[in-house]
């Protein structure tokens, strides 16, 4: 009778089963640091997001308090913003208040200099962090805030944006 050796068989088998598990936990490690970078990449995006609606509502509500800056009975609103202009630091401090354009300029400041401090610029060519707008037809004024967001082709454009309109 023929006796196999079955020691010698076995031999380097374990070694092959270290390696495999090796292999499949360094795949989930990979999987997961993907998740985690990914899921950092989200949260920017919706605290971006977030800060947008924000500040174009906390603009709506200073029109609210400024009804006279914002639709008045003749001419234009005094927070009509075309997204070139560019407000000072000492414009948002100014204690003058005597009129509502005083009062308009002042919140625009303040605003443009929150937003350019909360939300990262837009990518897009051509696109404005924020303006405001007047609907003649329907009597309105919409507040649109724009930020650099996601884009998952490095090819496409990024840039996210919010609209709010204002009705008295």
């Amino acid at each position: 009778m023929v006796r196999l050796s079955t020691r010698g068989a076995v031999r380097g088998v374990s070694l092959i089963e270290v390696m495999v598990a090796i292999l499949v936990f360094s795949i989930g490690m990979l999987g997961l640091a993907l998740l985690q970078m990914k899921g950092a990449k989200f949260t920017r995006e919706s605290a971006s997001r977030t800060s947008a609606i924000i500040l174009a509502r906390s603009l709506a509500e200073s029109m609210r308090a400024n009804p006279d800056g914002a639709l008045p009975k003749t001419g234009d609103s005094a927070y009509l913003y075309d997204g070139d202009t560019t407000y000072t630091q000492a414009q948002c401090d100014s204690a003058s208040l005597a009129s509502p354009q005083a009062i308009a300029t002042r919140d625009l400041a303040c605003w443009q200099i929150a937003l350019k401090r909360t939300i990262p610029l837009p990518t897009g060519s051509g696109s404005k962090l924020a303006t405001v707008t007047k609907d003649a037809t329907l009597g309105t004024l919409t507040i649109t805030v724009s930020w650099a967001g996601v884009a998952d082709d490095a090819t496409a454009d990024a840039t996210q944006s919010y609209s709010f309109s204002y009705l008295q």
